[in-house]
């Protein structure tokens, strides 16, 4: 798989490096090559930390900033965005969360992206969306039982 980083973003390398040949294994199916770019802040009305449109994943250093998540977090956050577009997952709805969930736990970072998501339930930035995290926690918890 095919990563692209043009605007050398930090955090994107270091997933790179670290899980591209993993990722690159487990979503074999997937072919497009995937682009990441800085997501502004003027640009960010949403104050998204990261998001996936088609094949392109944009993040906010600023906003995860915000929210205090740490490297590894960030990792798992980049991991649940690959999901969104290996599993053509784009959707807040719980089904399409919980598949992009599945790569971070794959990877290992199940508990990375559990304690992102607490991060930003404790931020109270999207508190209609809080029962639909809270669910993630929950999938994302048994299925590092299972």
């Amino acid at each position: 798989m095919q990563f692209i980083n043009r605007q050398n973003i930090e955090i994107v390398d270091i997933f790179v490096r670290l899980f591209g040949e993993p990722v690159s294994i487990i979503a074999s199916h997937y072919t497009t090559p995937i682009e990441f770019k800085r997501l502004p802040k003027e640009e960010n009305r949403y104050n998204d930390i990261m998001v996936s449109v088609g094949n392109t994943i944009y993040i906010s250093i600023e906003e995860s900033g915000q929210v205090g998540l740490s490297d590894t977090e960030m990792l798992a956050a980049i991991a649940h965005e690959i999901g969104h577009v290996v599993y053509g997952a784009h959707s807040w709805l719980p089904d399409c969360e919980q598949r992009a969930d599945m790569l971070p736990a794959k990877l290992g970072l199940g508990t990375q992206m559990i304690a992102a998501i607490e991060k930003i339930l404790d931020s109270r930035r999207y508190q209609q969306l809080t029962s639909s995290l809270v669910g993630r926690i929950h999938f994302l918890q048994n299925m590092m039982r299972g």
